[in-house]
């Protein structure tokens, strides 16, 4: 399933060809436009994605090399079966962001879901991917995706530097040289609500094929990651206003965009919560 909030622009109607026509030129136009005076304002493209494990292409591995990865599957055989991502307008101007372009799709191929997502950064060429965690798994993927598919990699996935300005991994940026944590844990930190499921019950519902829950889940990891992403917004100065401010924008947009979701529901309703 997908969903665009907005139409596109005439000129970004077709993402793909733009995509394989840009130039050298447009790409240092855009390398220094990034490095000139600071815009007013600035778009986001937050993600998040689940995985199912190739356990065959995985097992012939093992075989051929004699497994030196002692059964522990690493992030080549990690297969791409649900996606969902949205993008947030930010200024100093606004005391909240602006959530647009909300799309979930699930139980569909990893060449549908890569295209899909490609195709999304590539017509915001100017959008940064917010992740968490995204430079140790989920860009490794989508790049993975793309020399298996022979697809172009969208602008923001070509730099391979893992601090590469045209993507922002949350998990990396808060910590520094301090201990890795995951979601939830940063989120029970700092008073966050995230993630429905365990994260541990998330493979075995994708292996289940219990998409409902797969979809709900990562959904639940955007809301997240975007509430994050907008504190980490105001401690550095790029935006103003409150986290409440964001939290409700947020979760609205995404509650509206997902009726049937609870916990989306209640989140954006707490009155339900307390019933």
């Amino acid at each position: 399933m997908t969903n665009h909030t907005s139409d596109p622009l005439p000129f970004e109607q077709d993402a793909d060809f733009r995509h394989q026509a840009i130039t050298l030129g447009e790409e240092a136009a855009l390398f220094l436009a990034d490095r000139s005076a600071p815009s007013t304002w600035q778009r986001v493209i937050v993600c998040d994605f689940e995985y199912l494990y190739d356990i065959n292409a995985f097992k012939r591995y093992q075989v051929a090399e004699g497994d030196p990865t002692q059964g522990f599957v690493r992030w080549p055989f990690h297969r791409i079966v649900a996606g969902a991502w949205c993008m947030l307008t930010i200024s100093p101007d606004m005391d909240r962001p602006v959530v647009t372009n909300i799309e979930a799709i699930n139980n569909r191929s990893e060449a549908d879901i890569v295209r899909a997502f490609f195709t999304m950064c590539a017509t915001f060429q100017d959008a940064r991917l917010v992740s968490w965690g995204g430079e140790s798994k989920d860009f490794l993927c989508l790049k993975r995706a793309a020399i298996e598919l022979g697809l172009i990699l969208p602008p923001q996935l070509r730099d391979p530097a893992p601090f590469a300005r045209t993507r922002l991994d949350l998990a990396s940026a808060v910590r520094s040289l301090g201990h890795y944590v995951h979601l939830p844990e940063f989120c029970e930190a700092i008073g966050v609500a995230s993630k429905p499921l365990p994260s541990k019950d998330i493979s075995l519902a994708v292996r289940h094929a219990a998409w409902d829950h797969v979809e709900k889940q990562v959904v639940a990891d955007v809301c997240t990651i975007a509430q994050v992403a907008w504190r980490y917004f105001l401690a550095t100065g790029s935006a103003s206003g409150s986290p409440d401010a964001g939290d409700e924008a947020v979760v609205t947009a995404l509650a509206n965009r997902f009726p049937d979701n609870v916990w989306l529901s209640k989140l954006a309703r707490p009155e339900q919560m307390a019933a």
